[in-house]
């Protein structure tokens, strides 16, 4: 299907969220942040004293094993992109980035090109944020994660068929897995995948359902949240964007799904797909809710999908997901630990980001440390917590106690995950996000609790003690000040300004990427009052391979209870797939919408039967149900519920917007 989606298929289907480049965005690239204050320059620099710069092992990693690098071949656009990054060095740390994100920028830049990890397995590396895994089988290759988009993963492809030999005298793709249902990991099957393909393509238990519900209800909010997360408006500079965490960046192209064949839906299970044996384990709600790992015995080497990269991974993500089980994480950890490398199964593991490690004893240590990382987050905060420290002071006080092993191993410090946030998930996940404080059972609306604050003490006397901390590097307290007088007052430009550039300087000395790329974003918006639209990767495939119930879900969502009320729609629907048999049925009362998935058709107000390929094409703006669906009952009631169906904007404020932008 070449439909191109449309405003409607768009706000049905998942936002999944990109991190776009400044110099796709009018007026970006003249945007300039300011210099570093003296109190930035002295934390940066201090902190660079601590870090064990000694360390060099995992640079000696992601060039190990190099077969080829990209040079001008198009599987290094992304890297491309990121020209600035070549000159980047240990000595010349620059006072706007701190200096351990630094490290980590040119660790994710140094990747590009198709490695060997051992015979027989490989990896192309910096041609997208993850990493293109490929296993040699008896007659070709099998791919493990092809990317993000169709666009790199076909030139990702093309260049490792350039380097690696044909066998029987082609480059025969004999099968497929993905790893796990975000995005990165996908995302790029169409570059790969022909219609002439007929091998397996294997993911984890509940992919599909797991891939829609996760990105679905909230979508549209996700979308504007992680335009914070990845800072979408913000140059690729030492001012603006340094590094992605997970790697260097995301690639252009298009997202698109060609569905998983069979979902391993057993907690593990052998397989062989041309001639390879390999073990394929089911460890979900650990990174993703839907997510295997696969031990090969013939290479020696095991798979650990997302459980393991060089930094620590997020509990809970800026760009808002339900939150994550540091407990299982470290369980999931330990069972690899025992069953594969202390027992001698492997000599390496590779993972969807990151080098591999290579050797029995460093790995085991890898795994340990890694374990332990998500151990003492978990372990720990849960200690503070009973001791009576609320979710709001629990990521403060964990930063205090980190131990030194953990702080001076590179590969556990905060650059997509935090001490600090995902210690305040963790809370959440056991208690909730209530701190039991009398004021907070039914707290002030944000606006009203800043001018609570702002007719209290005067906009002018809180203004004026923001610039105080500011000046002595107190930027969180003046923030903190500086936010209410702006929330009250969107149009106080003093308050802005200052706000904006304290916001700036906590940017420039974060170590995790979204921390910084929040910061640098808001402060960008304060200043700009400009908000770019939420990039969303919508697709005819991700729309084809959405549930139908999950697509009533997110309608329900879509009901604006006041409207529905004021219309009294009060009536019963069912939406027949007749291919699948399959028959939703819904209810539309007391301003609510409700659905579940039925056995057989039943009597309705409105019954439409349509097929689901259908269904995708009126979703993506080719044709209406009136055309391609057979509707019995009242037709009238679908004008009478689209009426009252809220269209999602996709820049609302995060930071307040004058009055004239907002």
């Amino acid at each position: 299907m070449s439909v191109k989606p449309t405003a409607v298929a768009v706000s049905l289907c998942m936002a999944f969220s990109l991190p776009v480049l400044a110099d796709g965005l009018a007026g970006i690239e003249t945007y300039q942040g300011k210099p570093a204050s003296e109190h930035t320059v002295k934390a940066n620099a201090e902190l660079a004293k601590r870090l064990s710069w000694e360390d060099t092992s995992a640079f000696e990693r992601t060039q190990r094993g190099l077969i080829a690098p990209f040079g001008s071949h198009a599987a290094g656009e992304l890297k491309s992109k990121f020209n600035y990054m070549a000159a980047m060095n240990v000595k010349d740390l620059p006072p706007t980035v701190n200096p351990s994100i630094w490290r980590q920028g040119m660790l994710n830049y140094a990747a590009g090109g198709l490695y060997e990890v051992t015979d027989g397995v490989y990896q192309v590396r910096g041609a997208d944020l993850s990493n293109m895994t490929i296993y040699r089988s008896d007659n070709g290759y099998i791919i493990h994660d092809p990317l993000l988009s169709d666009k790199a993963a076909a030139a990702a492809w093309d260049f490792a068929k350039q380097h690696l030999p044909k066998i029987n005298g082609e480059h025969r793709i004999t099968g497929v897995l993905y790893s796990h249902m975000h995005i990165d990991h996908f995302g790029g099957s169409r570059g790969i995948i022909d219609e002439q393909f007929d091998g397996p393509i294997l993911a984890p238990d509940g992919f599909l359902k797991e891939l829609a519900d996760e990105n679905m209800i909230g979508g549209n909010a996700m979308g504007r949240r992680a335009q914070y997360q990845y800072g979408t408006t913000l140059p690729n500079s030492t001012k603006g964007i340094v590094d992605n965490a997970l790697g260097l960046g995301t690639s252009d192209g298009q997202v698109t799904l060609v569905a998983p064949t069979e979902e391993i839906s057993e907690r593990e299970r052998w397989v062989t797909i041309d001639g390879l044996e390999m073990l394929l384990i089911n460890m979900p709600g650990a990174e993703a809710p839907a997510e295997m790992v696969v031990y090969l015995p013939k290479y020696r080497s095991l798979n650990t999908a997302e459980l393991t990269y060089d930094g620590q991974h997020n509990i809970y993500t800026f760009r808002g997901a339900k939150v994550r089980d540091a407990l299982v994480w470290t369980k999931y950890l330990t069972e690899l630990k025992l069953r594969f490398v202390d027992s001698g199964k492997v000599d390496n593991i590779h993972a969807a980001h990151s080098a591999p490690v290579w050797g029995q004893a460093e790995v085991s240590d890898y795994m340990t440390l890694q374990r332990d990382n998500y151990g003492f987050v978990h372990n720990q905060s849960m200690r503070l917590a009973n001791h009576g420290v609320t979710i709001h002071d629990v990521g403060r006080a964990i930063e205090e106690i980190v131990p030194e092993s953990q702080f001076n191993t590179w590969h556990t410090n905060g650059y997509h995950g935090s001490y600090s946030h995902n210690a305040r998930a963790v809370v959440n996940l056991y208690l909730g996000y209530h701190d039991m404080n009398p004021v907070n059972v039914n707290p002030l609306t944000s606006h009203d609790k800043s001018c609570t604050y702002v007719e209290a003490a005067g906009a002018d006397t809180l203004v004026t003690a923001g610039k105080g901390h500011f000046e002595a590097g107190r930027y969180q307290q003046a923030s903190q000040l500086l936010n209410d007088v702006v929330t009250c007052q969107p149009d106080n430009q003093k308050a802005r300004d200052l706000l904006a550039d304290s916001y700036e300087q906590q940017g420039y000395q974060a170590e995790t990427m979204a921390w910084r790329n929040s910061y640098l974003q808001g402060a960008y918006e304060l200043r700009t009052g400009f908000v770019a639209d939420s990039i969303k990767a919508a697709s005819p495939d991700v729309i084809a391979n959405t549930p139908t119930g999950m697509m009533l879900d997110y309608l329900a969502v879509r009901l604006n209870a006041p409207k529905a009320e004021a219309a009294g729609l009060d009536f019963n629907f069912q939406l027949i797939h007749p291919e699948l048999n399959e028959v939703y049925y819904g209810e539309v009362s007391n301003a609510n919408m409700a659905n579940i998935q039925i056995d057989k058709p039943v009597e309705a107000d409105l019954t439409l039967t349509i097929s689901k390929a259908d269904l995708t094409r009126v979703l993506l703006g080719d044709g209406t149900l009136a055309e391609r669906a057979n509707i019995k009952g009242d037709a009238e009631l679908l004008g009478q519920l689209k009426a009252v169906l809220d269209t999602f904007e996709s820049d609302f404020e995060i930071v307040p917007l004058p009055a004239q932008k907002s």
